[in-house]
């Protein structure tokens, strides 16, 4: 991670308090969040901090920089490249993916016209999303799962345990070897930046950025031949028939779900029977860690 790709697009005092954050410090940093007319803040391994003009990050609100209209306005402009209309359909989706595959999320008040958001007005949030790839985490999960050849695995685990870091790095590796395809709907797998995926998610994986999940399913088995199709965060039934679809053609599918345990999919209801492996995650922050690959 560069921290100019992130601290380029903050502006006026915000920012300069932002660029003087030490790189030490910046490197445990999950999240930046400008909220007008309070602190800046910053999230660091799940506590929050506060961003003081000198680039210091302290629990004490009261000592922070405050963002001010303006400023928030002109790092939306920046995130935007000065030229938000043609970032309309992002900001109705709730967030812009920025160079180095980092996200920003944003928050204000919707223009709805009957059950549809056709805008965001009055910028009040951003929160910068700091992302990292943890290149080998899923080394291991791949050595057990795919030493015979390729399965449909599914990747369980509670909010922050890595599901997504995970799935990443398997598309890196199974990319190397495989035709795959990722179905990246909301930009968190590749982070395609003007079309060039800006994490490394395999030499021979190709990307169908911004795709709902079943239709990019659908779609990359009839035009990209993929014996493996990777995707975030599953769990309508539309999902799951698309996902059959796929393996009724002969192609494996990697994807994760929101799920601490066995017992959690099963009062969820999704269909386990699809899957061949299921890893599940624990503990917040560390990607990667295997509590079990129970036979389904």
């Amino acid at each position: 991670m560069k921290k100019e790709d992130i601290t380029g697009y903050f502006c006026g005092a915000v920012g300069e308090s932002v660029r003087k954050i030490s790189d030490a410090f910046f490197e445990d940093i999950q999240e930046i969040r400008l909220r007008v007319n309070r602190p800046a803040a910053a999230t660091m391994k799940n506590t929050i901090r506060y961003i003081t003009n000198g680039g210091q990050l302290t629990y004490d609100p009261d000592t922070a920089v405050i963002v001010s209209e303006q400023d928030l306005r002109r790092c939306f402009e920046s995130v935007c490249q000065y030229s938000v209309h043609s970032f309309q359909n992002e900001i109705v989706g709730g967030f812009i993916t920025i160079r180095g595959g980092h996200r920003v999320g944003i928050c204000g008040t919707s223009v709805i016209r009957g059950d549809t958001i056709e805008n965001v007005k009055n910028i009040s949030s951003l929160n910068f999303r700091i992302a990292r790839e943890v290149t080998g985490c899923a080394g291991d999960i791949c050595n057990r799962i795919f030493s015979d050849g390729l399965h449909n695995v599914l990747i369980a685990g509670a909010p922050s345990s890595g599901k997504t870091t995970i799935l990443r790095d398997m598309a890196r590796i199974l990319g190397k070897q495989f035709r795959a395809a990722v179905i990246d709907e909301r930009g968190e797998l590749a982070a395609v930046l003007n079309g060039i995926p800006q994490n490394n998610i395999g030499i021979n994986t190709d990307v169908f950025d911004g795709y709902d999940k079943p239709r990019g399913i659908i779609t990359a088995l009839r035009v990209m031949s993929p014996q493996i199709i990777i995707c975030d965060e599953i769990g309508s039934e539309e999902d799951f028939s698309a996902i059959r679809s796929a393996s009724n053609s002969g192609v494996c599918v990697a994807a994760s779900v929101h799920a601490a345990s066995v017992d959690e999919l099963k009062r969820k209801g999704i269909d386990t029977d699809i899957f061949d492996k299921i890893v599940l995650l624990s503990g917040c922050g560390s990607p990667g860690q295997i509590v079990k690959i129970p036979e389904v």
